[in-house]
């Protein structure tokens, strides 16, 4: 476009994740641009695991220690290709951001992470979502810790589902440029294709429990029999997400034990 790296003045991240803040450090060194990004998102950008959380939740689930320190380490793994950011500016959601001859409208998006935002363009009539709205894949529901409410983890399915309602409300008929794939121009259909797919998987949890209470990682073990170790993270994820989810609907609840952790399906369920 025959631009150069001097020319950049902002970057807007829409999330905390490796592949799309990774090289953002690097490009404010080089161009002396600022970078955006969401306040929920502070300690993502920094990097910052809260490794102990993780491998305490894991333990209750009914994770070995192999498989707890496996995941521990792919995470670091992952951390080597991006560079924490050290300085950036907190957006809450909201804002609107000047351009030449164009605006950004800033909107929160929590769901896919705590601080996730989407980045309205009005004038052009598109919308860029990060991930939290891709074309063929559901976000994972990846577990994390919750900014306002330290040592707990982020309810990331509840709060997904809620963003995803609000985007339908104020750029329901926008074209969602989105993180990884295709734009997507019928939204009304996504979104209808994303309620069936966690209908299914609520069912395949709810029919799980049905033979009485369960860990989670019999969860995974059942629904994702052929798991390999290195997508553990992401079905461990998943399940916990969803029992969150079912948790805040009422259809489960969870039996606390003194090393494990098990869920059951509620009378109302």
């Amino acid at each position: 476009h025959g631009l150069e790296m001097k020319d950049v003045q902002r970057v807007l991240l829409t999330h905390a994740h490796q592949d799309h803040f990774g090289l953002a450090a690097r490009v404010a060194d080089a161009s002396g641009a600022r970078l955006l990004g969401g306040k929920g998102d502070e300690r993502g950008f920094a990097m910052e695991r809260n490794a102990k959380m993780l491998l305490d939740a894991m333990a209750r689930a009914g994770f070995d220690l192999l498989s707890r320190l496996a995941v521990v380490g792919s995470i670091a793994w992952v951390d080597r290709f991006a560079e924490a950011i050290e300085s950036w500016d907190a957006l809450d959601g909201g804002e609107v951001l000047s351009g030449d001859g164009y605006q950004v409208r800033v909107r929160p998006a929590p769901g896919h992470t705590p601080g996730s935002l989407t980045f309205e363009v009005p004038e052009a009539g598109v919308l860029f979502t990060g991930d939290t709205v891709l074309h063929a894949i559901t976000p994972n529901a990846v577990v994390m810790e919750d900014p306002e409410s330290p040592g707990e983890p982020f309810r990331s399915l509840s709060r997904y589902f809620e963003t995803l309602d609000a985007i339908n409300e104020t750029n329901g008929n926008a074209t969602l440029l989105t993180g990884h794939g295709r734009s997507i121009s019928n939204y009304a259909g996504h979104r209808s294709n994303v309620a069936r797919r966690a209908g299914l998987r609520q069912r395949n949890i709810e029919a799980c429990l049905g033979s009485g209470p369960k860990t989670i990682r019999e969860l995974v073990s059942s629904i994702f029999p052929r798991v390999t170790a290195l997508n553990v993270f992401l079905a461990f994820s998943e399940i916990a997400g969803f029992l969150m989810y079912l948790e805040d609907l009422g259809r489960v609840e969870m039996l606390r034990e003194r090393r494990r952790d098990r869920y059951r399906l509620t009378i109302a369920a």
